[in-house]
């Protein structure tokens, strides 16, 4: 089958929705294709949770489709909204339902006229000079042909831009370098008030924020007791247990704690750590009913339907964004988004952290130009495939921040088609400036 359509968006993750809405606000007819069988990418199908963050340390960032969506969750009873971080990791966290979230995306796309379609992997990229002429998609027992003027790389490795010439790296230059994935545990029947009455009694346990009231459980911590992992034949390494309640399902919680390196861009990695993964979940529940306060009569609900992947391919932009971009907090004057989540470097092979804050207010911003893969005339970077190195990845590649480079993605893609222009050539006045009428924070 042959569809045409002014703006394709490869890739259904936050990203890719908030492209999807903002280029069809401004006039576009828009397809969004998604390869499994819900919106939300990592949020909705690895468990993810919570968003963070939506606030740097003195102010909100974060607007536009990005509220919006947790707007959209609240009223639903799916999110309770942006709370203080319990850890002081950042200023606040977005706890939500992956269930709800995955309703409510498909809810606001029917109703901003976005076509979409499931079960759609990109086979192959034809272009024409420097554009992308056309992609197939493949799904179970159909193919087709899908043209538009500008397409929107929301893949989270790039895989689009990729098969259409793209120049990349991978992690910090080698597979090995990536940082390791991560299967989310969902685990109910968790005793919270045995577990704030241990956290009381041993803050020195916990990295904790000194004014939290643990109201909300968000723990990073029990670190005495991770010598012990050992015992119960676990494979991975790590030096602290990281969970987060799920709102309005009392005695759930979602445990982010798992890690297995490997290059997730070919199969056989891909496998092998979800592999390991589901085997290890029963050692490491065995581990925690019998070692953690609180965990006695938990037990597993679910776990990702994928494992969640941190970091693959790294598409070379017109600009690349640097570390030093943001801990110098570099302006841009095409700047379309700013973010505040630190450097987080989840180190393979190491049970171990490396963070490094940003300066006081603690903000950068995104530049357009990391949105267009070099090379390539009509094609847009949005989410985690925006053009960075490997340790500023690891900041920008958080959901809030996906949103807004996404609602920016989708509002340069309309602009292009509007004005018949070169994705490069759209004026980011008008970008930014449609950017606020949304509700972005610049």
């Amino acid at each position: 089958m042959d569809l045409v359509y002014d703006v394709v968006v490869v890739g259904g993750g936050v990203a890719g929705v908030a492209a999807a809405i903002a280029a069809s606000r401004i006039g576009a007819r828009v397809l969004l294709l998604e390869k499994d069988m819900s919106f939300g990418g990592v949020l909705t199908s690895a468990l993810v949770n919570p968003m963070m963050t939506f606030h740097s340390p003195a102010r909100q960032v974060i607007g536009g489709i990005g509220q919006e969506i947790i707007d959209r969750l609240v009223s639903v009873q799916g999110s309770y909204g942006h709370i203080d971080d319990p850890i002081g990791f950042v200023k606040s966290i977005t706890p939500f339902d992956p269930e709800k979230m995955k309703s409510s995306l498909i809810e606001m796309l029917v109703e901003e006229g976005v076509d979409f379609l499931f079960n759609s992997l990109v086979a192959s990229v034809s272009r024409e000079g420097d554009s992308i002429s056309t992609i197939t998609t493949e799904s179970t027992g159909e193919k087709n042909r899908v043209n538009a003027q500008v397409f929107i790389d929301s893949t989270g490795g790039g895989n689009l831009s990729i098969r259409a010439g793209a120049y990349y790296n991978i992690g910090d230059g080698s597979p090995s370098s990536c940082q390791p994935m991560t299967l989310v545990m969902r685990i109910g029947g968790v005793n919270r008030e045995e577990i704030v009455s241990y956290v009381n009694g041993n803050r020195d346990d916990f990295v904790i924020n000194e004014h939290t009231d643990l109201s909300y459980l968000g723990i990073a911590g029990f670190f005495s007791f991770m010598n012990r992992i050992d015992d119960y034949g676990i494979s991975f390494k790590r030096d602290r247990l990281l969970f987060f309640e799920i709102p309005y399902h009392p005695g759930q919680i979602f445990m982010n704690t798992t890690r297995y390196p490997g290059y997730a861009n070919t199969s056989k990695e891909l496998t092998k750590a979800q592999s390991i993964g589901n085997i290890d979940v029963w050692r490491f529940m065995n581990f925690l009913k019998k070692e953690i306060p609180g965990f006695e009569n938990s037990f597993l609900i679910q776990t990702g339907c994928h494992i969640g992947v941190r970091e693959t391919t790294h598409i070379v932009g017109d600009y690349v964004l640097k570390t030093n971009d943001l801990i110098d907090r570099k302006p841009f004057d095409d700047s379309i988004a700013v973010g505040s989540y630190p450097i987080d470097i989840h180190l393979p092979g190491s049970a171990e952290l490396k963070t490094i804050s940003i300066p006081y207010p603690g903000e950068y911003h995104i530049p357009m130009r990391s949105l267009i893969p070099k090379g390539l005339a009509n094609v847009i970077l949005a989410g985690r495939a925006i053009s960075a190195d490997h340790t500023a990845f690891s900041a920008v590649r958080t959901s809030p921040l996906a949103t807004a480079t996404g609602m920016a993605a989708g509002i340069t893609a309309a602009l292009a088609v509007k004005h018949r222009r070169l994705v490069r050539d759209v004026n980011i006045d008008l970008i930014r400036r449609e950017i606020v009428e949304m509700g972005g924070i610049l």
